[in-house]
């Protein structure tokens, strides 16, 4: 089985520059590239589900099985925490023996757990589903990174990923309109069901569909012309590069607020607080939460694009960072006056959304800064501390607040954490991004530029 750094895996393979390659040889990595992005669209849709099922139908769960705030934000917080426990490990594994594989692994068992649900009998059960769920779910999103930007130059990779990261935004108001509505007609059990299956399918897809590399379906291997701060995949020397940067710890902050927020927006915020505190239908609820995620994709495709356009990475998560702070300070507002219009309840909504332009320029920087060799780590490492911290640390602090200070107490609090990692972010400047899509002497004087910006940090024996 091949597997680790794709030079050395394919030792006896040319390594091309895109200038250098055939017509035929172009007409190929076309159709590879389509294939990719159907394949991403598939698996971030899948990934997103498995998500957001349970927190969609949390209200349904909680009446069954006479679950209280505290047990259904354990629930929520279980995937998260298992997923930050075991999130950082798949990310070098889908470096180290490929995302087609991890992925495949990833999304089958994730599946099947899911659907493994309309089994259960206590609370137990579920929570010990939900966190195999979060550990299994989690191989998915790095490899999803890896693969697309393995296949797209660095020019244009914000854009590519701003696509499967919208249709993730998407998947979210699936499952809010879609699974309400299933667990309404039916039973939350048939939309477990449903999910669990859709996360069977795309898995084995994955394993056809998401080839790694050039060599394994007839092209050379691609050179984008990215640096990787270290020659090898081995975990601590990896893990030691990817943290000499202050990025890596500034894009886990960043994570923290985009899918934490949507966590408990998602699965707090639409499902407890609009309906208790401000009396909104459930019907409207479900309106609300489609218009929120599509919202959420617009901007993602649009702030996608505009970052490899402009060459501003930094910029465009500064933007986000701060309409992330805006609209939770909103949200906290309507926790504190009540009622109020459903016009401003829906403003504020959907500003909550903002977080998500981040979503294509924040995984580039990652590609930009660590390269492909590195990358599947580095968004691992955003997704597990980040995403995943965010997904088990938010539902717990309000949880935990909500009870001895009341509502409002424990929103603010949430607001206050978005406003210090908006600061946080302030001070950063732009850099230049290396390109792809240029002649070979501009291609290898970049690549020695960024070489000497970062310094290549060897292996030891």
């Amino acid at each position: 089985m091949k597997k680790g750094v794709p030079e050395e895996a394919f030792a006896g393979v040319e390594k091309k520059a895109f200038v250098q390659l055939s017509r035929e040889e172009k007409e190929r990595l076309g159709n590879q590239q389509k294939i990719i992005i159907a394949w991403s669209i598939m698996a971030s849709f899948s990934y997103a589900l498995i998500w957001y099922w349970l927190p969609s139908v949390d209200s349904f769960i909680g009446m069954q099985f006479s679950l209280n705030g505290f047990y259904i934000g354990l629930l929520i917080s279980a995937f998260g925490g298992a997923f930050i426990v075991t999130n950082f490990l798949w990310g070098h594994l889908n470096d180290r023996y490929w995302p087609n594989r991890v992925v495949t692994l990833g999304l089958i068992i994730a599946g099947v757990a899911t659907f493994l649900f309309r089994y259960t009998t206590n609370f137990d059960q579920l929570l010990l589903l939900r966190i195999v769920e979060g550990v299994f779910n989690g191989a998915a999103w790095s490899g999803l990174v890896k693969t697309v930007q393995l296949w797209f130059p660095i020019e244009k990779r914000s854009k590519y990923i701003s696509i499967f990261v919208a249709i993730y935004s998407w998947a979210i108001s699936v499952d809010l309109l879609v699974g309400i509505k299933v667990a309404t007609v039916l039973s939350w059990q048939a939309w477990a069901e449903v999910v669990g299956m859709v996360g069977m399918i795309v898995g084995a897809l994955t394993f056809v569909m998401a080839k790694p590399y050039g060599p394994m379906v007839g092209l050379p291997l691609i050179e984008w012309g990215d640096v990787s701060p270290v020659k090898g995949l081995k975990i601590l020397s990896s893990a030691g590069a990817l943290f000499r940067q202050r990025w890596m710890i500034l894009s886990i902050l960043a994570g923290l607020v985009v899918i934490g927020g949507a966590n408990i927006i998602s699965g707090i915020y639409l499902q407890q607080v609009l309906p208790v505190v401000q009396g909104i239908p459930i019907g409207t609820i479900g309106i609300l939460g489609t218009i929120w995620g599509a919202t959420q994709g617009v901007l993602i495709l649009i702030f996608g694009h505009l970052s490899d356009k402009i060459g501003k990475r930094v910029t465009f998560v500064k933007i986000g960072l701060i309409g992330a702070a805006i609209s939770m300070v909103g949200v906290a507002l309507t926790t504190v006056f009540h009622p109020i219009s459903i016009y401003l309840i829906a403003a504020v909504t959907i500003s909550t959304g903002i977080p998500f332009l981040i979503a294509g320029p924040i995984f580039a920087l990652l590609g930009d800064r660590y390269g492909v060799l590195l990358v599947g780590a580095a968004a691992a490492y955003f997704e597990g501390f980040g995403t995943g911290g965010g997904a088990f640390l938010l539902p717990l602090i309000i949880g935990y607040l909500e009870g001895p200070f009341g509502i409002s107490i424990a929103w603010g609090a949430v607001a206050a954490i978005f406003v210090a990692i908006f600061l946080a972010w302030m001070p950063q400047r732009e850099y230049v991004i290396t390109r792809s899509l240029v002649d070979l002497d501009t291609l290898e004087r970049e690549k020695m530029e960024r070489s000497m910006e970062l310094g290549i940090f060897e292996e030891d024996d």
